[in-house]
């Protein structure tokens, strides 16, 4: 059983599902393999599933990832949790993503939005989980 968890964003989600040879592509090949473990909310699923058409993804798809625990979904994170979370991004509509992150209790919350998620300030205050994007994911993990 893989000790590494993953907790991920719906840019990384929709990004992997379109595009299966990235970095984001491999973190669901790597989770499927059982190197690693893949977390979401229902709320990060909810997202993923508003922008599927846009990239005119099957939401079949997305079913087979969640069914097969390729990415497995923990609850919600509270409202108190979420709200406290808000003082960290510039987007308050990223607070549930960092909370999820939190409550999960993962080593990595993986995220392709620079503006909101991969910066400083979430990244010093989410410490000891790293935040990063997929690709400075696998550059830090070689293992894989």
């Amino acid at each position: 059983m893989p000790s590494l968890t993953v907790f991920l964003d719906a840019s990384v989600i929709l990004s992997g599902m379109a595009s299966p040879q990235g970095g984001s592509g491999f973190l669901l090949k790597a989770a499927k393999q059982k190197k690693i473990i893949l977390i979401a909310t229902p709320l990060i699923i909810n997202e993923v599933n508003r922008h599927l058409a846009k990239l005119k993804l099957q939401s079949k798809q997305l079913k087979t990832l969640l069914n097969r625990q390729i990415i497995r979904l923990v609850k919600d994170p509270d409202e108190t949790t979420i709200a406290r979370c808000c003082r960290l991004t510039a987007d308050p509509d990223d607070a549930h993503v960092l909370a999820g992150a939190i409550l999960a209790n993962v080593n990595f919350l993986l995220s392709l939005d620079k503006k909101h998620i991969l910066t400083k300030r979430v990244k010093k205050h989410l410490f000891p989980i790293r935040v990063f994007s997929p690709e400075q994911f696998w550059q830090s993990s070689k293992s894989f």
